[in-house]
């Protein structure tokens, strides 16, 4: 059968070609189908912690606020993920405890999904709850004064608009709190 490959490029593309979409298929379509936790929130809840630790739909508010994260095309430079790697991990980690790695179930409510593909920004998979109110109008007001050397441009009309100032927040506060993983008492929303 190799020796039919050497001699007939046809067959050999088409072997290559059958190769991939089983591939794709073994890689896209089966783990669903055999995984059916996938398509279900992350149950952790613990009521006695507040809002952290719960997966809910979003508020009209958080809506509002993911609505301006989409029109100011914050998801161009910050991606939503924390992958496998170590590094990402300890980058999204919480005074000293690595975070744990982005998982389906905690992306269910998102539609579309905001996973980014270029970290010109830090990742937000797990931001909310580490910067309070304050801290996050001052960032949009001029993020260089609270990050050096920060390439993000100022956004003054978001810090200067209540409402959407509001609702930004509200949003940015949701992400990473799926899961019940920070040691202490983070940011109240």
């Amino acid at each position: 059968m190799l020796g039919k490959a050497d001699r007939s490029a046809s067959f050999a593309v088409a072997a290559a070609l059958g190769l991939f979409f089983i591939g794709g298929l073994i890689t896209t379509v089966v783990p669903p189908l055999v995984d059916k936790s996938w398509g279900r929130p992350f149950e952790n809840h613990d009521p006695s912690k507040g809002p952290t630790g719960k997966l809910r739909p979003y508020t009209e508010l958080e809506l509002k606020g993911r609505a301006i994260y989409v029109r100011e095309g914050c998801w161009y430079c910050h991606t939503q993920q924390t992958r496998t790697l170590v590094s990402d991990t300890k980058r999204s980690g919480w005074r000293g405890v690595e975070s744990p790695i982005s998982t389906p179930d905690e992306f269910v409510y998102d539609k579309p999904h905001m996973f980014g593909t270029k970290r010109t920004g830090p990742d937000l998979s797990r931001v909310g709850g580490k910067y309070n109110t304050q801290w996050h109008r001052s960032h949009f007001r001029n993020p260089r004064d609270l990050v050096p050397g920060s390439v993000m441009p100022p956004f003054p009309w978001i810090a200067n608009n209540e409402e959407d100032f509001t609702a930004m927040v509200a949003y940015l506060q949701t992400l990473g709190r799926a899961k019940d993983w920070r040691p202490d008492k983070d940011y109240e929303r």
